[in-house]
């Protein structure tokens, strides 16, 4: 059939029609594209979202259980006086109070600045600093288990922790005259090392 015998005002209409139906085909497909797009997008960043939340939740419960677990400790060596400040006014009470119930003839101390203190092994000691203070003690002792009696009577009843570093015994007896269980028979010279921990910013510790 020639074009010339095709009677175009009777197709018109449907060619229109199906231009017009794969224009429109055509931008559903596009805009469902361009939709779907978009609502990966959305997917994504809610779940990005969600994942962050969920983790930092994680984190909290961890950080509870962590809490929960070791606060009954860090109370207690708070308490005890190895976390937070110093306390070496207790120190010099114990210290005096076991002098005078051992009777010891002569007892003096002297008590050196706070320092940092550095290990000679590693110690992770996460945000906290560890300090110590260095006592003297000057002894005039009745008998060498004094000392023992003093030094445990400080490691019981003295907040802190410390360890000793020197010590030095004297017999000041004379060989002529013995032991005299009314005077002091033995000198020494112990060297102590008070440790304490504190948040290495210097922040307080509220418990």
């Amino acid at each position: 059939m020639r074009s010339e015998q095709i009677d175009w005002s009777v197709i018109r209409s449907a060619l229109i029609g199906l231009i017009a139906s794969i224009g429109a085909g055509a931008g559903l497909v596009v805009g469902s594209v361009y939709f779907e797009q978009r609502m990966q997008q959305e997917y994504n960043r809610n779940n990005a979202q969600f994942q962050g939340i969920s983790q930092r939740y994680l984190a909290m419960d961890e950080e509870k259980r962590l809490i929960d677990e070791y606060s009954p400790e860090f109370r207690r060596l708070f308490e005890r006086g190895i976390i937070g400040e110093e306390r070496r006014l207790d120190w010099i009470e114990v210290l005096r109070d076991a002098g005078n119930s051992l009777k010891l003839p002569a007892l003096s101390y002297t008590i050196e600045s706070q320092k940092p203190y550095v290990p000679s092994y590693p110690i992770n000691l996460s945000s906290y600093s560890l300090l110590h203070s260095t006592m003297r003690l000057n002894l005039t002792l009745l008998h060498e288990g004094d000392l023992f009696a003093l030094l445990e009577t400080l490691n019981h009843r003295a907040p802190g922790s410390f360890t000793v570093t020197a010590c030095r015994l004297n017999n000041n007896v004379a060989e002529d005259t013995g032991s005299d269980a009314s005077r002091g028979n033995v000198n020494a010279e112990c060297t102590l090392d008070w440790f304490t921990m504190r948040p290495a910013g210097g922040l307080d510790i509220e418990v």
